[in-house]
């Protein structure tokens, strides 16, 4: 009998355990199954010395077609402010562990985040606010795989071109707009934060005369000088990676690179009859302690490169 109460006492106590465990083991469960995507932005130089700042406004953000409920409420962004590795944020949320390839934001032009009209603009040194204006759809698609694994935070950055998205129109209402539906595509590109390094350095110069200097990223090997220069749609030097403008003491930096092997490049650009546009002067021939034509870019790569200028193509 003593034997038989002790056991009742036991089976008694367990049964007041166990729902407990199985709810702990469930929630356990449950987040094991999902990871944290945070999502950032960058922008690489606009070549136009009259734009002073250039706004989007981000209304929703979906991920392989998804909305993204890290990212709450629209956001008006000045890209411009972004540059050489610096980045705005733009949410951070929970997403099922697996596999992804596109993030995609869809666009307000209309009105930014606070209803003020237009959404998506230039502004130009004189303050003025023109409207950008999109051709076909709203939404902007970058695509690469990355994975989210459960319970570790994957961190991602777009890097929205604005070279390579914005055009400026000799007619019309308006002196800028969005570039075509399928080059705005290709002017945003999605990153792997944790997957990418930086290239930068100092480029010396004191032989070219120019009010602006731009330094380009390539693979290896996709550098067609004749092709590059060439303007299309307004655009040169469309197929580089990545750019940024080299600042007044020479330093450039360009952040975000994928593991990889590239060249750089580098081209002088001058306001030579005083209107306000920069005119292209030539990519610029330089010098520096390794191979520019074959440069190692890895998740760890902080180069520090150290670049003379010794003259100029043309």
């Amino acid at each position: 009998m003593k034997y038989t109460k002790i056991s009742s006492v036991l089976i008694f106590a367990l049964a007041l355990f166990l729902p407990v465990f199985t709810s702990c083991d469930k929630d356990q469960s449950t987040n094991g199954t999902s990871g944290q995507v945070r999502l950032e932005i960058t922008d690489g130089p606009s070549d136009d010395p009259d734009v002073k700042a250039v706004f989007i406004t981000v209304a929703e953000v979906k991920i392989d077609g998804q909305v993204f409920d890290g990212f709450s409420g629209k956001k008006t962004i000045d890209l411009l402010t972004y540059q050489q590795g610096d980045v705005a944020a733009l949410g951070l949320g929970e997403l099922e562990a697996g596999s992804y390839s596109q993030i995609s934001l869809v666009l307000d032009t209309q009105t930014d985040e606070n209803g003020n009209s237009p959404g998506c603009y230039v502004q130009t040194l004189d303050n003025a606010k023109h409207s950008l204006s999109v051709l076909a759809s709203h939404t902007v698609t970058a695509s690469n795989n990355f994975v989210v694994e459960a319970g570790s935070t994957t961190e991602l950055v777009l890097d929205f071109d604005l070279r390579k998205a914005i055009q400026y129109n000799n007619s019309g209402s308006e002196p800028y707009s969005f570039v075509g539906a399928a080059d705005l595509q290709s002017a945003m590109r999605l990153v792997v934060k944790s997957e990418s390094g930086n290239m930068q350095g100092t480029c010396q110069n004191s032989i070219i005369l120019a009010d602006k200097i731009v330094a380009y990223a390539y693979h290896k090997g996709a550098f067609d000088r004749n092709t590059e220069i060439s303007a299309s749609n307004g655009v040169a030097f469309k197929n580089a990676i990545s750019s940024c403008a080299v600042g007044p003491n020479g330093e450039f930096n360009i952040a975000f690179l994928e593991r990889g092997e590239y060249e750089i490049h580098f081209a002088a650009y001058q306001d030579d009859d005083q209107d306000g546009d920069l005119e292209f002067q030539g990519t610029l021939i330089v010098d520096g302690l390794i191979d520019l034509n074959s440069i190692m870019v890895s998740s760890t790569t902080e180069l520090d490169l150290n670049i003379m200028v010794i003259g100029i193509l043309p």
